[in-house]
């Protein structure tokens, strides 16, 4: 065995090991920190750490494309996996988070969010029926924090579509007390600014940096 006392002992023993083993560990995915992602973690701590209340604060963040802000929700939610407290059987699952898709339709985002509680889905059910059977989920798994990825994606709808869908993120976050936390590229600030309630309560925004051009 090759010693190598300029690494960190996992890196060390990644060294060692059969090309495969290096090669796939190359192409996986690293969590880099630098300060601005930093400073945006400790503010997503910080919601974690907030007291339920009637009107939940929020957090916008925009960058553009490539520049981590998925990487940094998954991180958050490795920070903050879901627990279960055996003697009660009652789970806790304080971050839940799901990408919008291409158009978003309220049930595309209540199936969306059961999925994401690992619950099944009955195509059958309606509208109301869905509604209150993800609310119902989501305070049995004391969801504190609702992660909405790729926002702008609701400006693909139609202005009342994209109104019926702000207004479900802010009734969501009402009805369970879960803070808000919207990501997207700089268009996502045009289409939360279409809910006036909404834009007023994810007001705190924070700003991933567009990368150096060298």
């Amino acid at each position: 065995m090759i010693e190598f006392p300029h690494l960190a002992p996992g890196a060390a023993a990644l060294a060692n090991g059969p090309n495969h083993t290096r090669i796939r560990a190359i192409r996986s995915d690293r969590w880099v920190g630098f300060d601005r992602a930093r400073r945006v973690l400790r503010h997503l701590d910080a919601l974690c750490d907030h007291p339920p209340t009637t009107r939940p604060p929020g957090l916008a963040i925009y960058g553009h494309s490539g520049m981590g802000k998925t990487m940094l929700v998954e991180k958050f939610k490795r920070d903050h996996p879901p627990t279960m407290n055996h003697s009660t059987g009652v789970e806790r699952m304080p971050v839940l988070a799901i990408t919008l898709t291409s158009r978003p339709t309220e049930r595309r985002i209540y199936g969306q969010l059961l999925m994401a509680m690992g619950a099944s889905i009955n195509e059958r059910l309606t509208l109301m029926e869905l509604e209150i059977r993800t609310v119902l989920l989501l305070k049995s798994n004391n969801v504190h924090i609702l992660v909405f990825d790729e926002v702008h994606n609701l400006l693909a709808g139609t202005p009342r579509e994209q109104r019926v869908i702000l207004q479900l993120l802010r009734y969501l976050s009402n009805e369970i007390k879960a803070s808000l936390v919207c990501l997207g590229v700089s268009e996502a600030r045009d289409a939360i600014a279409g809910d006036t309630q909404l834009a007023r309560r994810l007001d705190s925004s924070k700003y991933l940096p567009k990368p150096a051009v060298f």
